[in-house]
């Protein structure tokens, strides 16, 4: 089966992002922390944070610091995320899942996002001329597939871009039922 993803368009200022590179979280909801690790990197994160904070005020909560494979198993920006995670999606599902990519370090998304009720969004963000890389699409797919979780992908957009969203073509395998689960 084909699952199409329609791009979500968030616009954003320029001040805002220049503000953000000098530090400035102001605008980031007050449950949502940034850790200080990040500093050094402050460019590379603004799409994932003002992503967020724009899902934020769709009802989502959630994080980019998580992993759904077994990278980043020391660090500690990502013991919430994972912890998350093991609350939100199926130990079996999540376990077959780790087996498919093995040995793979790229392509997660961006963003775990969650609501109380359960559901369950990935989300990948791309800002600037960035375009989805195969292993992220391969990964997008891997998630819907067997985690059974919706996926997105997010673009942000300078305010006066005129940015038209685009689609992808994911492949979705339906399992007959996944390790009895």
């Amino acid at each position: 089966m084909i699952h199409t993803i329609q791009e979500t368009v968030f616009t954003y200022s320029q001040p805002l992002f220049e503000d953000w590179k000098k530090g400035a979280n102001t605008w980031l909801p007050s449950e949502v922390s940034v850790p200080i690790e990040i500093d050094a990197q402050r460019d590379e994160y603004f799409g994932s944070y003002f992503a967020l904070s724009q899902y934020m005020k769709k009802g989502w909560l959630g994080t980019p610091f998580y992993a759904l494979g077994n990278r980043e198993v020391d660090n500690p920006m990502y013991t919430e995320g994972r912890i998350l995670l093991a609350q939100y999606i199926n130990p079996n599902k999540l376990s077959l899942f780790k087996g498919l990519r093995t040995g793979l370090t790229s392509g997660e998304p961006d963003l775990f996002l969650y609501r109380p009720d359960g559901a369950i969004l990935f989300v990948v963000v791309k800002k600037e001329n960035e375009y989805l890389s195969d292993a992220e699409l391969i990964c997008l797919s891997n998630i819907k597939s067997v985690l059974e979780c919706e996926v997105e992908v997010a673009y942000l957009a300078e305010e006066d871009c005129n940015y038209v969203p685009k689609s992808y073509d994911i492949k979705v395998v339906q399992f007959p039922n996944p390790l009895g689960v």
